[in-house]
Parts: C-alpha cells; structure tokens; sequence
C-alpha cells in the first residue's frame, strides 16, 4: 500500500488522568432492588495522577510508531503547560492547541476494580474552547484526521470542518455517545472512512442510525471493533479479517489501551502498511500500553512494537 497522507491531525480531549484502583469488585456493591437510590463510597488502595486524554492518548502512541508527522488541535487551561511541554519532547506539533488563561484543563478521574471494569468521571473544563480552532489552517488535501470524543461544542465543530473540507478522518464517537444526536451522529458515520469503537459501542451506533453493518460497508465504510484482549474484527466491502490481541502476562492497567490501539493502527495506514498489518500494529501498541500504569508511560521503540506485532 502505498503512502499517500502528509500528516496526522489528532481531535479530542486532552485532559489530567486521576487513576486509582478499587481492590474488590463494583458488581457486589450495586444491589438491582436498589438502583433508584445510588450511595457508595468506594475506598482505593492506590492513586497515581497522569497526562492522558484520549487526543493525548492517540498522538503519543502515533508518535511512537511513525515518523510522520502529528498534530493535536485541541485546548488547554491555564495549568497546561505540562501537556505543551509533553507533546513537544516527543515531536508533536502543538501549534494547534489554544490556552485558555481562565479555565482548568480537563480531567478524567477513573476507578478499576480487580475484573478491570471502570467507572469515570469527566470535567470537560477548557476543552470546549476547540471549537474555536480552524481545522483547515492546520490541514492539508493529503492530512488524515481523527475525530475523538471531547466537549460537545469542539467535537462537532471538528466534524462538520472535516466533512467541509473532504478530508479522510477516523471516527470514533466513543464517550460522545451518550450526548450526541442521532442526526449528527449518522452524518459523522456516513462521511467517514474508518468507524472504530467496541463491541457495544458499534452495537449501539448501528441502531440509532437505522443501518446495517452491510449497508454501511457497501456504502464505502470500513468498520473496526475493538474485542479487548480479544483482538479485533475488520470489515469492509471486500475485506473481513479477525486478528487475535497479543497475549500479555501481567495486566497493570488497562486505562487507555483502546486509544493505544487506533494510535497503531493509524501509525500503520500512514506508514503504507497492509489493514492486517495495521491492525496487528494495534494490538502491538494496547499490549505495551497496559503493561504500565498510566496511558502513556509506556515507551517501545519502533523496532520492538514491530517485532511484536511481527511486522517486520
């Protein structure tokens, strides 16, 4: 496959992660003939404050495995300077990210129990001030763009520039899910050349757009759906393909993994590399990024995630 993108143009939140963990499980907590009243108070045994976001997440795991160059449009508060000064260590172009002198950046606080289940709370804080940004100041005829989930205002505002502008983007709704449309959610889907979230995730899109997977993939679309430690399905018109996740020994933390994976798998299509070998480039990356806590303290050089994704 040849190469044909100039860059890659990251869209979502860029937000401080609080990441602790719950040493039992939510699911003996929650009693059915109680649910109209909800009073729990969870105790944690470990607390670790990160960078994360899921725009962060994805161009961080992009920066590792191609040398193409990245950009994040996103915004900041006044506290975020240490995102600025990330991103510009690992060669992220941060020109297209706005400081908002008044709000907080965005954060995310998430609890694990020990089945690896989550539950989150978001303060979306200065994210919303993306919507002020010019997708085509940044972009290019040959740019390929990915539309991640961030503050109502900035996440629509991206999609309807990306779809203006007729430039190939990654869809990936996700968290946007629970706000978002059925009419804008379907006029992100039909216009997009990769639409990727899990397994209920894509259920759930599936029905609220009256289509089906057949329809949306003769219609031009590519579907990717995450399996978790299972891997992935790939379907298009012509294409199906099931690959098997790598098998890691010890999971640290689980927290970002999916955003690890479409940073592979983009880092793959950039890189001219074949969907099978994209996809395996995924499962390489999410395999590295839960081996360690946090969402983007791993650091695999290009060599080692190739060879685990025996792409070589």
């Amino acid at each position: 496959m040849a190469k044909k993108y100039s860059s890659v143009i990251v869209t979502g939140s860029v937000a401080y992660d609080e990441i602790m963990d719950f040493p039992g499980r939510f699911a003996d907590h929650f009693h059915p003939e109680k649910l109209h009243q909800i009073n729990v108070s969870f105790v944690v045994d470990k607390l670790n404050k990160q960078l994360g976001g899921i725009a962060t997440n994805i161009a961080y795991n992009l920066s590792l495995a191609t040398k193409a160059p990245v950009k994040v449009l996103a915004a900041v508060g006044h506290d975020g300077q240490t995102f600025l000064d990330f991103f510009q260590k690992n060669g992220i172009t941060t020109d297209g990210i706005v400081t908002d002198k008044d709000l907080f950046t965005a954060s995310g606080k998430v609890m694990t129990d020990t089945r690896d289940n989550q539950i989150w709370a978001y303060y979306y804080g200065a994210s919303a001030k993306g919507k002020d940004i010019d997708l085509k100041k940044y972009s290019d005829k040959k740019s390929l763009v990915i539309i991640s989930a961030v503050h109502a205002d900035s996440f629509l505002h991206f999609q309807k520039q990306v779809i203006e502008l007729h430039l190939p983007y990654l869809y990936d709704p996700g968290m946007s899910l629970t706000w978002i449309s059925d009419k804008d959610l379907q006029q992100g889907v039909m216009n997009c050349r990769w639409l990727v979230g899990n397994d209920y995730e894509i259920a759930q899109i599936i029905k609220r757009i009256g289509k089906t997977i057949n329809e949306l993939t003769d219609y031009g679309l590519r579907i990717i759906t995450t399996l978790g430690e299972g891997g992935v399905a790939y379907q298009s018109k012509n294409e199906s393909y099931r690959v098997a996740g790598y098998k890691v020994r010890d999971v640290v933390d689980p927290t970002g993994a999916g955003d690890a994976w479409r940073g592979g798998f983009i880092a793959g299509i950039v890189n001219g590399l074949s969907i099978v070998d994209s996809l395996k480039l995924g499962n390489a990356l999410a395999s590295f990024a839960v081996e360690q806590y946090g969402t983007v303290n791993h650091r695999p050089t290009m060599k080692q995630i190739r060879e685990r994704a025996h792409v070589l």
